[in-house]
């Protein structure tokens, strides 16, 4: 179950930062609302996984979900740069948090 919560956090980590974008730096109420709300439901169901899981191993998956998953919309939905580089070091991050579950 903690794993379970800290993959929904990592997925609320990326739903906190593509908001934040659209918040236009906060002025678009809308967009800071769920900012605010999505970041206290990341924050939230961190700190409840970590109560199971090692605070090193919790906190590099869910820095690498929200890290590998914010690439990832930025390069799909805001049409930000693609590059073989950027992939492979992106695929770093995910074998790295696979390895961290695997061996944490």
């Amino acid at each position: 179950m903690a794993w379970m919560m800290l993959i929904i956090a990592g997925i609320f980590e990326v739903i906190f930062v593509v908001n934040m974008k659209l918040s236009d730096g906060f002025k678009k109420i809308k967009y800071t609302v769920f900012t605010v709300v999505s970041a206290s439901l990341s924050f939230f169901l961190l700190s409840q996984a970590l109560k199971d899981i090692a605070v090193g191993t919790g906190y590099a998956v869910w820095t690498g979900i929200g890290a590998a998953g914010s690439v990832l919309i930025g390069m799909y939905f805001f049409h930000e740069k693609k590059s073989w580089k950027k992939l492979f070091f992106l695929s770093c991050i995910i074998f790295g948090v696979v390895g961290l579950k695997l061996f944490g």
